[in-house]
Order: C-alpha cells, then structure tokens, then sequence
C-alpha cells in the first residue's frame, strides 16, 4: 500500500481538456449535419423540380395529341369535303348548251381556283391517248393573277401537263424579259414555258426589234394597232395553240379589272372566225371544238388586294415594275402609271387609246380578215382613218396637248 507520501512523489497532472478542439470538433460535426440537412433539402427540391417538368412534358404531350388528333379529324374532314366537292365537279361535264354552259358557271363561281383548275384538267388532261398534245395551256404576261394561278398549278403538281405559252412581242420592259428568268428559275423543272416571237408576213417568228421594224415599221403599233396585236399576240398565239390541239386556254382575267371585263364568267366559249366548212355534228353543237375554244377565268371573282395577299403571303415572285407604281404592265410604249389609284389597276394601259380600248388585243375581237390585207398592203393603203388622233392621243395626251373631242 501507497503511502501518502509516495503519492505525493509523483507528479500527476490531469489531462488539460483543449477547449478550442473540442468546440472545432462541435461545430464541424454540426456543419456536417448542416450540410447533410441542405444537401437533403437540395435533393427534394431537385426531386421536386424534375418531377414538375416531367409532369408538365407529359401534360404538354397529352394536350398536343388531342391538338393533332384534332387536327387530324379536321384534316380528315376537310380532305373528305374537299374529295366530296371534287367529286360533285367531276360529274360535270363541259357545257354542250348555252343553257348548261350557265349552269356550269354558276357551280364554279367563286370557288378557290384549285377546284376550278382540277375540274378542267380532269375533263381535259386525264386521258391515256393525249400523245404530244396538250388540251389545256396557261396564256399569260406574267401579271399578278397570272402568276396566282401558275402557283397554283405548281402547287396542285399540275404543271407537269399543262404548258405555259407567254408571248414576246419584242417591245417590253427589260424588266420584264429579266423575270422570264425569275419565274423559271423558281419553277424549275415542273415548268414548260414557251415564250413565242412576233411572226413576219410568210409567217416566221422574228427575234429581234430590229428585225420587226424592218418588217414592219417603228410605229406600227400607232398607225396600226389592230394590224400590231396580230402578228406580236394573236398570231403567234394561235399558232402555238393549234399545234398543241388545245381545247381550252387558261387567261388571268378578273371582273374587279373592270372594262369589258366588269361581267366576266369563269367560263367562256371564243369562237373562231366565220367561213370554214363545218361538219353536220359541228353544226349541231354550238361549242364544237370546229367552232372555237374555251376560255377558263380561274380568278374571275377576285378582287386586286386578293391578288396581291396571296402573291405576298405565298412568296410568289412577282416583276419588279409593280413596286415602282405600275398597276399593270404590257408592251413599254403602251404602259403607263397610273394618275390616279381610283382609276383602276389598267387606267395605265394603251394611254392615249381610249377607255374603250382598254383591253388586251389577245381578248378583243375584231376583222381577222381585214387585218390580214392590212399585213400585205400595209405600204399601199393610205393611212388607217383616225391614224392621226391616234397618234396624237400617244405622243401629247399625256402633256395634254391635244384638244378633246
């Protein structure tokens, strides 16, 4: 046993507790546990956000299903409409009456161009035994409504039956001849564009402005301008046309144009001239094919701003004339702009000609016979009675110097 004494020999110190360790040890287990309490926290919250975009993905992917299976039953019902409209059109045939061609018009009035442009190729084109011809053809200057409906033709995948004939009469704009590349190019290869040349008096195509003046003469299309429209348009256009057999021609004609054209039918009937020899079934029938062709006025019942709504909305190239104010544009001598907005979208055309001479030659009818004497004996005849005021109107009306009669 230890005496006290040797208990006190010893030096015996009791362990000095390090206050500041064990505080670090505290507070590193307590940030630890901090930590482990935000990091938890953090993960619900992650939880909790991933599981709200997924809900939501999956809520978006619910609603867009029941949006397209909407879409889709509408599509469906419209496609079967549409089929259910197509199908009416196809029952009806090109008119053999006066009184079934009214009845005709009266179904294609105001229909969307696709219908109207789908029941003539129908009538016209959908046939196995068409060989090199092409019963239906696009006429067209390349204007607004003519490139509405070349759109549609691309669009509906008609353009690889039906040929578009434009017609050069060696007197337009440069900006005219420029587009002819425009439209090709965007059309590429679905377009079959056939650009047709003034023709001589042995009826051969003239290239060049040159060579029409030496055939003719500068003027021609003052002193003379039935004589002008025949051999630049309708000339070269019918020949075109009865080399193809066409049966019926596509025209951007509108009733909102005004003019001749105020009462305008999609539908029309263009009779050749009088004089050859017809069969007993020609004779019987007043739109033989012996008689004339058809005329089809697809945009017949739209107005300017349709035009140009779907021009602008569809990306439809256009000739860049119109955006320096021309409403509408023809040959450079014959195209003006307009004075006056109100005063129609062709008040600009054949200035100096008259109100009533407003209207394309193409579109115009008048002695075929008599224009082609005028072609022979042009250097014989005397000047065409009222050559002079016609003259006049197209070198001073517009600096109003001629007096009005």
């Amino acid at each position: 046993m230890l005496s006290s004494s040797t208990l006190s020999s010893f030096d015996y110190e009791v362990p000095k507790v390090d206050d500041a360790s064990d505080m670090s040890s505290s507070s590193t287990a307590s940030s630890r546990f901090t930590m482990f309490r935000q990091n938890k926290a953090v993960k619900w919250i992650l939880g909790a956000v991933v599981k709200l975009v997924i809900m939501s993905v999956l809520l978006r992917m619910q609603r867009q299903r029941k949006v397209d299976d909407s879409t889709n039953d509408n599509a469906t019902s419209g496609s079967s409409a549409e089929n259910k409209q197509l199908d009416k059109l196809y029952a009806m045939p090109l008119p053999t009456t006066p009184q079934e061609l009214s009845e005709v018009n009266s179904e294609l009035a105001g229909l969307d161009p696709e219908f109207i442009l789908k029941w003539a190729h129908h009538h016209l084109h959908d046939s196995p035994e068409l060989g090199d011809s092409h019963p239906l053809v696009q006429a067209t200057s390349f204007g607004p409504t003519g490139l509405v409906i070349l759109d549609h033709l691309a669009l509906h995948n008609l353009l690889d039956t039906i040929p578009v004939v434009t017609m050069d009469t060696l007197h337009l704009f440069q900006e005219s001849y420029t587009f002819y590349e425009t439209v090709q190019s965007h059309y590429k290869s679905p377009l079959h564009l056939t650009i047709t040349k003034p023709l001589d008096m042995i009826e051969e195509p003239l290239m060049s402005k040159a060579e029409f003046e030496d055939a003719y003469s500068a003027n021609l299309w003052k002193d003379d301008p039935k004589l002008y429209t025949k051999v630049t348009k309708l000339e070269p256009m019918q020949q075109k046309l009865e080399e193809w057999d066409a049966v019926m021609w596509i025209t951007g004609r509108r009733r909102s144009q005004g003019g001749e054209r105020g009462k305008l039918d999609v539908l029309e009937f263009e009779p050749y001239p009088q004089g050859s020899d017809m069969s007993s079934a020609a004779k019987s029938s007043p739109f033989h094919s012996s008689k004339g062709r058809w005329k089809l006025n697809p945009l017949a019942y739209w107005s300017y701003d349709q035009v140009w709504s779907y021009i602008r909305n569809n990306d439809v190239p256009y000739n860049p004339l119109y955006d320096q104010g021309y409403t509408s544009i023809g040959d450079e001598m014959t195209t003006s702009k307009p004075d006056n907005a109100d005063e129609g979208e062709r008040s600009g055309r054949f200035a100096g000609f008259g109100e009533s001479n407003k209207e394309c030659g193409l579109h115009v009818d008048f002695d075929f016979e008599a224009a082609s004497d005028n072609k022979f004996d042009q250097e014989e005849e005397e000047e065409p009675e009222g050559a002079e005021n016609v003259t006049c109107d197209i070198d001073k009306a517009r600096q109003g110097e001629c007096s009005e009669e």
